[in-house]
């Protein structure tokens, strides 16, 4: 069903079809009987704690002598079997009885060298390449082989000139590396790979000129070639020597450099950043971050001076700073977040400067395990370097993420004396309601002296948001009069006024809030609370210690575990949620990992499952909901596999297209079949692919958001024409 083809130094897809559909294997395996056998978990996802083995064959083939002698071979015993047996199984057809007689002929030690030398240079079949193998395994023990070795690059067949450069690399054979340099100039792009690859192994220094001369012919035309010159490179050449092609005119020789220098990690991969070519400055960067190269980390920090473009090789720069930690870098992070740079790169550069007194363990770029060696460092540098630029920053038409950025880091610092900016921000009509709501929740979290003040200004506001954000601030200032006005606002208010009250109500410090949760549960229980505001309710009563409000919780929970209804514990999750936390979820949740398999429309995505845009417009929140928590119930139209039984036994298996009183119709490996409903016997529809696990990796006020951001996608796809060019870039990018 797979097929592949020789094409440059490696192999591509030739033909390819699907061979089993419908199924979930988690491991499969040919048995000596010639029968394929996989295994699944009986009914997808979640796990069943059942299990099956399938055996696949073709009838008619079971009996096929060859499968009748092969069986025999895997089982017998090959130590009993003369050499000349075992050098004509070298060249059969199963893969598993030419790797045994190798093995065979290979623990016989030296008398076996002589017979696979001869089959390495005259065979026309699998032989020659299993007598190649067999000799770098006796080598190990017997330097002949090795002997034997260096008088096959001159085959005339380019796998066994491959395979022998390879073998002869690995051995680490010194005695052929002038061989393995002329192999560089070889016709075959396999043979010039392993050959460059061998020289890398054996560290051969004089062959770096015809590695390079290799490298400017390749020209990086052949993606596979490149990287085995580049390894051939990293264990022959200098770094000097590597540094010297920094003027060379061919880009494809200085990008080889810079990659070898990584490997080397040698911070002489600095002469590198101020290439001409851009790919090369990112590599250069990229290696100093990524390896890592920690002593090129101040050559790297020095381009904040000149920022460019490319936000992959700023985001470095800005790491190394991060990284580097002096009260200098923390002042080029504040003085290149106080500029004119991306959204993007500035909000990193105030994160930075956050998490400057408690640096994470893992790097901020690459995600891996790079603890520094200072796991705490003093927050006065970083604030001091900040505070300067904070009235800049903090200027209304900065962007808002840029100020909430900065917000985190006064409050991460504890930059006290940019408190009273904090209230100016909820003052300044000028700012949007987002920042000035951050700027309340911030003195909220600081318990700033101005915050009364401040909240009584957010209340006045003509601004919902911002209303909604001081009510739970003076519920809790003023917890006298925080119940009637809560009291109120669930009676009369808005869903999102409701939702507030209710999670105030959670932490209210008044008795009397737990009379009126546990009366508005009871509304609940006869559908009377806004399905908005639901969940806020059950969460806020979750919240309390009163006996009579747990009891009710549990009464409630006691109803919907008896409910045959699998939603009617997530119904609460219809409505209320937000949206940009749902996409947050859906493109970031290290579980769940929505976008591996959806995407919504240009942006980035996979493509296993359907795409997203428009299912706002077509389905109902209902239907969303149990796509997330049940998506084997219904299963996409295009996307659901079956299989179709019909009266005369054959069964057939494919993604229906269409099913009605008519029959059915699927789309296979083979095209569109068309099954009448008189033939039918049954339709069976294989599980979703998707996991049912969201109902135990999400909290409820997750699938929410969720809901919210998938029910929000209410445009249909677009054509790929109409793709915006910086989507296609992001794209091309990932």
């Amino acid at each position: 069903a797979y097929k592949v083809k020789p094409t440059g130094a490696s192999y591509a897809i030739d033909t390819a079809a699907p061979f089993l559909t419908g199924a979930l294997p988690t491991d499969v395996r040919f048995g000596p009987d010639g029968k394929l056998y996989y295994s699944d978990w009986a009914e997808g996802w979640p796990k069943s704690k059942k299990g099956r083995i399938y055996a696949m064959f073709d009838p008619a083939r079971l009996n096929d002598p060859l499968t009748k002698s092969t069986q025999q071979l895997i089982a017998s015993d090959y130590t009993k079997k003369s050499d000349a047996d075992l050098a004509a199984l070298l060249a059969h057809p199963d893969w598993r009885v030419r790797l045994e007689a190798q093995y065979t002929l290979a623990e016989r030690g030296a008398t076996s060298i002589a017979p696979l030398a001869k089959i390495a240079s005259t065979a026309t079949d699998y032989s020659r390449l299993h007598a190649v193998w067999a000799l770098g395994q006796i080598a190990r023990k017997d330097p002949k082989a090795t002997e034997a070795l260096r008088a096959l690059p001159a085959n005339a067949e380019a796998e066994v000139r491959a395979q022998t450069a390879k073998t002869l690399g690995d051995l680490r054979d010194a005695a052929s590396a002038e061989a393995l340099v002329a192999a560089l100039a070889d016709n075959s792009n396999r043979v010039r790979f392993f050959a460059a690859e061998a020289l890398g192994k054996i560290k051969h220094a004089a062959a770096t000129p015809a590695i390079l001369a290799a490298v400017r012919a390749n020209n990086d035309a052949d993606p596979y070639l490149r990287h085995a010159l580049v390894m051939g490179l990293t264990g022959c050449a200098m770094p000097e020597q590597l540094v010297a092609t920094s003027q060379d005119e061919s880009p494809a020789v200085r990008l080889a450099a810079v990659l070898a220098l990584r490997h080397q990690q040698s911070p002489l991969i600095t002469t590198f950043l101020i290439d001409t070519d851009p790919l090369i400055v990112r590599e250069s960067v990229t290696a100093i971050n990524d390896a890592p190269i920690t002593a090129a980390y101040p050559a790297l920090s020095a381009l904040i001076a000149q920022p460019v473009a490319d936000e992959a090789i700023m985001l470095r720069v800005l790491n190394a700073h991060f990284r580097l930690g002096t009260a200098e870098n923390a002042a080029a992070l504040a003085t290149f977040a106080a500029g004119n740079g991306s959204a993007v790169l500035r909000k990193e550069a105030l994160a930075l400067l956050a998490l400057w007194p408690a640096p994470p363990a893992r790097d901020r770029i690459v995600g891996i395990f790079r603890p520094l060696a200072e796991k705490t460092r003093p927050a006065d540098a970083a604030a001091a370097a900040l505070t300067p630029h904070l009235t800049g920053i903090f200027a209304a038409h900065t962007p808002d993420s840029v100020q909430a950025s900065a917000i985190d880091a006064v409050v991460g610092l504890k930059i006290t004396t940019a408190y009273p900016d904090l209230h100016a921000i909820v003052a300044d009509a000028a700012q949007s309601s987002s920042i000035r709501v951050a700027a309340l929740k911030s003195l909220d979290q600081i318990n700033d002296s101005s915050l009364a003040a401040a909240a009584a200004i957010a209340a006045a506001s003509d601004l919902p948001e911002l209303r909604l954000a001081a009510l739970p601030v003076i519920s809790r200032l003023a917890p006298d009069a925080a119940v009637a006005n809560l009291t109120k606002l669930i009676t009369t208010g808005t869903p999102k006024e409701q939702q507030t009250a209710f999670r105030a109500l959670g932490a209210a410090k008044d008795p009397a809030a737990d009379a009126l949760l546990l009366a508005q549960l009871a509304q609940l229980a006869v559908g009377k609370v806004a399905p908005a505001a639901q969940l806020d309710l059950l969460e806020a009563a979750a919240l309390r210690s009163d006996p009579r409000v747990k009891q009710a919780l549990a009464d409630r929970d006691a109803a919907l575990a008896k409910d045959p209804d699998p939603l009617a514990p997530f119904r609460v999750a219809l409505e209320g949620g937000n949206a940009e936390a749902g996409r947050s979820t859906f493109a970031r949740n290290p579980i769940m990992q929505c976008v591996r398999c959806h995407r919504y429309n240009e942006d980035p995505g996979g493509e296993a499952g359907p795409i997203l845009a428009g299912i706002g417009a077509r389905e109902s929140r209902e239907y969303i909901l149990q796509s997330i928590i049940k998506p084997s119930a219904k299963i996409a139209a295009g996307y659901e596999i079956v299989t179709v039984t019909k009266k005369n036994g054959e069964a057939l298996v494919g993604t229906l297209i269409k099913r009605d009183a008519t029959g059915v119709q699927l789309k296979t490996g083979d095209g569109t079949v068309a099954i009448p409903a008189a033939d039918l016997k049954g339709v069976e529809s294989a599980p979703s692919a998707m996991p049912e696990i969201a109902a135990l990796v999400l909290t409820k006020a997750e699938i929410r958001n969720l809901v919210e951001a998938v029910a929000s996608l209410k445009t249909p796809v677009k054509p790929r024409d109409q793709i915006p060019l910086r989507a296609l870039r992001r794209l091309d990018a990932n």
